[in-house]
């Protein structure tokens, strides 16, 4: 039987602002990690520092007005409980200034927070212009979470020197290097010498996606008469091919294309000539909790992502939750729909449309159950409980590793 020591804490610095992870229902990577950790028995608290981002014009398509979330943080920052076994650590609302006294805010802020634990705390990164905490604060491990390859997003460039600093730093400092992609995993181990890389794919939450789309059989009786519905959900961003989408509304104009989630400023530029389509419908952001319906009253789920340096460091969140409804899903040629080759249509350019007509009959196939079926399933394996327990056993053979060498 496997023995454990004492439960852990780690102070956890996500991408993303908690306040906005909780308006939107904790839909990204970060903040469904965060839950699941907590959840954990080996994690006896979870301290999120929270990144202030109510200074930010929100995305078009973005419900949270800008006031509501200068008013969500506290006037002089601290620290409160805000779920079982999570506390926040919140800043100011009044952080504002240079960076150099920003950073020095937060490190005093940290070290006030973790004064009291009788060991220091695993630390977890996933904002590599928060790689300056690896230098500053004492932790028993230091793990970086490649979410994204920021060098490759266009709104990043300028601050091209900051994120390489950055990266240095986590390249240096980190014990464990968990990247989203195979591409990412390569890029890091090529670049560290020391802290263990490994490939930690998104997952999806069973408790929220846990019903599937009707079976083709019923959808077949239930789809007679009806116009089609096809459906992608994430933010409409660079890496979404806004040129793919309107062309495919053109050659399906008997079917509903339904966009869901925020849009970006450069996308914004281009919606303004595609809103006139008529059989394109955009929604903006909605809670996390109303996806699973969205999904299952469509026919087909879409992901027409550009292929690009950012789309191969990318593993679609929405892919996992897309095979949770057993529905046919037509991408472009991205990681990590080669994982899943017989599961997902995949074409880009022309092909793209037609993977669509192929997708839109596959419920006439005599294997449409077993594709339902397979998807389903192929879906069971990638739970976020998987991911966390893989965590935990890298966790506490890493600080074995440590352990093993202090006393050697």
């Amino acid at each position: 039987m496997t023995t454990h020591g004492p439960p852990w804490e780690i102070l956890f610095v996500g991408y993303g602002d908690w306040h906005l992870w909780r308006w939107d229902g904790f839909r990204t990577r970060s903040a469904q990690l965060c839950r699941f950790l907590a959840r954990s028995s080996r994690f006896r608290q979870i301290y999120v520092l929270n990144e202030p981002v109510y200074l930010h014009p929100p995305r078009k398509g973005f419900a949270v007005p800008r006031l509501e979330r200068f008013q969500a943080l506290p006037l002089r920052g601290g620290l409160r409980s805000v779920e079982e076994n999570v506390s926040l650590l919140d800043p100011s609302r009044f952080l504002v200034g240079p960076d150099r006294f920003k950073r020095r805010y937060t490190i005093r802020r940290i070290q006030k927070a973790m004064q009291g634990l009788d060991r220091p705390p695993i630390l977890w990164i996933a904002n590599v212009h928060k790689a300056y905490l690896m230098e500053e604060i004492p932790a028993s491990l230091r793990i970086f979470d490649a979410i994204d390859d920021w060098e490759s997003v266009s709104v990043y460039r300028r601050l091209g020197r900051r994120i390489r600093a950055g990266y240095e730093t986590v390249m240096e400092r980190s014990d464990i290097i968990y990247t989203v992609s195979r591409h990412l995993q390569d890029k890091f181990q090529e670049r560290t010498q020391s802290a263990c890389v490994a490939h930690l794919p998104n997952g999806v939450d069973p408790g929220l996606f846990h019903l599937p789309a009707d079976p083709p059989s019923r959808r077949r009786q239930a789809g007679k008469g009806r116009m089609p519905v096809l459906t992608y959900v994430g933010v409409l961003s660079e890496r979404v091919d806004m040129g793919l989408i309107e062309r495919a509304c053109l050659d399906w104009p008997k079917c509903l294309f339904r966009l869901v989630g925020p849009m970006s400023r450069t996308v914004e530029r281009e919606w303004a000539r595609l809103q006139n389509i008529p059989n394109l419908e955009w929604t903006g952001l909605v809670h996390h909790s109303r996806i699973p319906d969205l999904l299952r009253a469509s026919d087909v789920l879409l992901m027409p992502h550009r292929e690009s340096g950012l789309s191969l460091s990318m593993d679609p969140l929405k892919m996992y939750e897309y095979l949770t409804t057993g529905l046919p899903i037509v991408s472009t040629p991205v990681p990590p729909t080669g994982d899943f080759p017989a599961l997902i249509y995949v074409g880009r350019d022309r092909l793209f449309s037609e993977q669509i007509g192929i997708a839109l009959e596959e419920g006439l196939r005599p294997d449409a159950e077993a594709l339902w079926n397979a998807r389903i399933e192929a879906s069971r394996e990638h739970h976020w409980d998987k991911r966390i327990a893989r965590i935990e056993s890298d966790i506490e053979e890493r600080l074995s590793d440590r352990k093993r060498d202090s006393h050697a």
